[in-house]
């Protein structure tokens, strides 16, 4: 080849070469402006879902979002009542997760107890690099761990928020996130695909039904759905479930024999009080968690 090909070569493989980091910082900086100018539509408000093992409710879930000027507070209750062996045992999962306006995770904190031996998990995150976590299981001292991160950090609980705020759905799609699972303390690259879009009717309001003794539907809505499921070689992954357009749950199954649906209050909540022991309602009870 002759010395001007080769020059022309050169000239041509250090073009593409910049072009190629110009569309990456590109691309990573309109991520990014995209989820801040999402996040300023971010709308405080609460949703409650019913907790069912298929066959009858068993709990209860909320999760609510509330805002200020500069940081978006993400709170979730699950309360349970699960049987295994003949023995039924209250679960109470709580967390709270506050973000940066741009959607950027900022500290958490993770709490199972009830019929658990205690667990609580809190982390913080500096920049996009680092997770500062401690970890107080209630049976030994708490363990300080610091965890280089490989970009931004996500809980399970923000991936659909970002995923439906990000653009708008589109079926076939996939995402990749790197994820913090407090629960089972692990890190760990995942893939989740847009798989169909669909209509759900769901109660938005609810009135009593005195001949039967329950809160029924009052009136019902229609929501738009898109279904997310979690890649994995083994089937969908617990990040597998129903959101809809503010990235929302609908309805998700997370684990075998615990599917949650969104419906009003006084159906997921009081209709199971009700039903339950005396002690769901102080269980609910908790104080709220602080950052």
């Amino acid at each position: 080849m002759s010395r001007r090909a080769l020059t022309a070569a050169g000239i041509l493989a250090l073009w593409l070469l910049g072009l190629a980091a110009l569309a990456r910082r590109e691309l990573s900086g309109g991520q990014t402006a995209r989820l801040t100018r999402a996040a300023l539509f971010v709308s405080p408000g609460a949703e409650y879902y019913t907790v069912s093992d298929g066959a009858r409710q068993i709990g209860f879930a909320s999760s609510t979002i509330d805002t200020v000027p500069t940081a978006i507070r993400i709170t979730d209750v699950v309360l349970a009542d699960l049987r295994h062996d003949g023995v039924s045992r209250r679960v109470s999962a709580r967390s709270l997760v506050v973000l940066s306006r741009a959607l950027r995770l900022r500290t958490f904190r993770y709490e199972l107890g009830a019929g658990f031996a205690p667990y609580r998990a809190a982390g913080s995150v500096s920049g996009d690099t680092l997770l500062t976590l401690v970890v107080d299981s209630g049976r030994a001292p708490a363990v300080r761990r610091r965890i280089r991160i490989p970009g931004p950090l996500y809980l399970p609980t923000m991936v659909p928020m970002v995923i439906a705020l990000g653009e708008r759905p589109s079926v076939g799609s996939t995402h990749r996130f790197v994820v913090f699972d407090p629960l089972d303390d692990s890190l760990s690259h995942v893939v989740v695909r847009v798989s169909a879009e669909s209509l759900f009717v769901l109660p938005d309001s609810a009135r009593w039904d005195a001949p039967a003794s329950r809160w029924v539907s009052a009136h019902d809505d229609t929501v738009r759905a898109w279904r997310i499921e979690q890649q994995g070689a083994s089937g969908p992954g617990p990040l597998t479930g129903w959101i809809d357009g503010r990235g929302r749950m609908v309805q998700a199954a997370p684990l075998p024999h615990f599917e949650l649906r969104r419906t009003a209050y006084e159906i997921a909540f009081e209709n199971w009080a009700r039903d339950a022991s005396p002690a769901a309602r102080q269980t609910s009870a908790h104080p709220p968690l602080t950052p």
